[in-house]
């Protein structure tokens, strides 16, 4: 079910709420300022595609927090006090539509802190909808990344791979760059630890689609995995 498309009089009886959360911003020349948006709606759309009777979708919430990006053209972001508060009352806002979940599909690293404090908030107030944070690039994630790749970071090989897996018109090939840059782009700005803005390894013989399409099949089914945890008996 897509919330955009239903009555109030379709909603049933016990289902989860699936908000994909990103960002807009800038992923060095070559991939689009909406990649962290259009993995996380990809990956909830496959969700809520697999069990529509059980998930109720939300559109993408495209504008994260994403100061770290800040020195480079098109970056826009909210401030963190300010995305806590709007996931506060999103959260507050559909608590009695009869839903047994809320998950954040999160796409965005800078997302992640903000996240984890509205879950917990909420979670240690409400007895229902319990809140979850999924985020796409958790450890489990990850570590099968660093099986293809020679790091993860920020518009590198990796996420090029996994946007050319949803679409290759998304990737702007002529302007991909030969790049080796390192750097924590959670404790200081990227543009102070790369001139590119793009973060880890990068080179055009490095993208590979089908292996970001391999990584896009995992993420969907370590996050089912995670509702099945969380929401026992919910999607069979």
């Amino acid at each position: 079910m897509r919330v955009l498309s239903i009555t109030r009089e379709d909603l049933p009886e016990d289902f989860i709420i699936l908000i994909p959360i990103g960002s807009v911003e800038q992923h060095g020349p070559h991939l689009p300022l909406g990649t962290d948006s259009i993995i996380a709606e990809y990956v909830a759309n496959e969700v809520e595609r697999r069990f529509p009777d059980k998930v109720l979708l939300f559109p993408v919430i495209a504008i994260g927090s994403s100061m770290e990006h800040v020195g480079f053209q098109g970056v826009t972001y909210v401030r963190f006090e300010s995305l806590y508060h709007y996931l506060l009352d999103l959260l507050e806002s559909v608590s009695s539509w009869g839903a047994v979940g809320v998950v954040f599909v999160n796409g965005h690293g800078g997302n992640v802190d903000v996240l984890n404090l509205v879950v917990k908030s909420w979670n240690y107030g409400h007895d229902r909808p319990r809140a979850l944070h999924y985020y796409i690039y958790n450890q489990r994630v990850t570590n099968l990344i660093r099986r293809f790749f020679p790091s993860f970071g920020h518009a590198d090989a990796a996420e090029s791979s996994i946007i050319a897996a949803i679409s290759k018109d998304l990737v702007r090939w002529d302007r991909v760059l030969d790049v080796e840059a390192d750097g924590n782009i959670n404790v200081t700005r990227t543009i102070e630890v790369s001139a590119t803005g793009i973060v880890g390894t990068l080179r055009r013989d490095l993208i590979r689609p089908e292996v970001g399409a391999e990584l896009l099949r995992f993420i969907i089914d370590d996050l089912i995995g995670q509702l099945r945890t969380y929401y026992p008996g919910l999607l069979s």
